[in-house]
């Protein structure tokens, strides 16, 4: 099986929820779970430090994983109006969506093979992306959705080289960071963090993935007595505190295009 996963892939393929990925989403979900109550905190957004962190496929299978174990509508939308992907992962048009939906016109998300999850995709390209993306306009937005679903998944550009996810803070609850371990350079993960705890971001922690790599020996399911399966992806992840102290839990993360 190769390591890395396209996005006909991602649409195509069914998502095996017994797979390793698919065990370690829900770890992932349960420790969310005991730090909010996701009966009144209800929007996540998904950033990272940089480009190429993995984030936007991280949020696809996330928002998968949820739907289907939560048993609570998901919307997963493409905040990403620079370099949105969802549209490709989930084979969509790209409009209408999120940005047509901040003019104040509103738009209909689209459905999935899965019951409880649909996607809004980041619209038409626009020019004044900061102009757009004012927090009044997000609010508002994500204020619309919350009367319609159970849970919403922002899917955010990088914080460090774009402002837009931090018009996004006062909007949403909490805030999951992804880097790439082993390849984002620690300065940059840490700049990152600061950013957002600088605005009063609710970092609920980081998804460190690529932990197959610098931790070879991290995650050995046969050590466990598990039956080895086939995994779709080469790489790990962890659900590690703010503060950069890893927990137990990882998560086997594709590569994820322009994520």
């Amino acid at each position: 099986m190769k390591a890395r996963m396209g996005a006909k892939t991602a649409r195509t393929r069914p998502f095996d929820l017994e797979s390793p990925l698919a065990i370690e989403l829900r770890r992932i979900m349960i420790r969310l779970s005991r730090q909010l109550d996701f009966d009144r905190q209800r929007c996540l957004m998904v950033t990272s430090a940089q480009r190429g962190e993995g984030k936007s496929l991280f949020s696809s299978n996330f928002a998968l994983v949820l739907a289907n174990h939560l048993k609570r509508r998901v919307l997963l939308v493409d905040g990403d109006l620079r370099r949105p992907v969802q549209h490709i992962i989930h084979r969509i048009p790209r409009a209408p969506g999120f940005a047509e939906q901040l003019k104040g016109k509103p738009v209909k998300s689209r459905a999935t093979s899965v019951a409880n999850l649909e996607v809004l995709p980041a619209g038409e390209a626009v020019e004044h992306i900061s102009a757009l993306l004012s927090p009044e306009r997000v609010s508002a937005a994500l204020a619309h959705w919350k009367k319609e679903f159970g849970i919403i998944i922002l899917d955010n550009p990088p914080v460090v080289p774009v402002s837009d996810p931090l018009q996004c803070v006062a909007a949403t609850d909490g805030v999951i960071y992804v880097v790439m371990a082993g390849r984002t350079p620690r300065e940059i993960a840490v700049r990152g963090i600061e950013i957002l705890k600088g605005v009063g971001a609710n970092v609920l922690g980081v998804v460190a993935n690529n932990f197959s790599e610098v931790l070879p020996y991290y995650y050995d399911r046969k050590y466990y007595g598990y039956a080895e399966r086939k995994v779709r992806a080469g790489r790990e992840a962890a659900l590690v505190a703010p503060d950069g102290a890893a927990e137990k839990e990882s998560v086997p993360a594709p590569e994820a295009p322009n994520g």
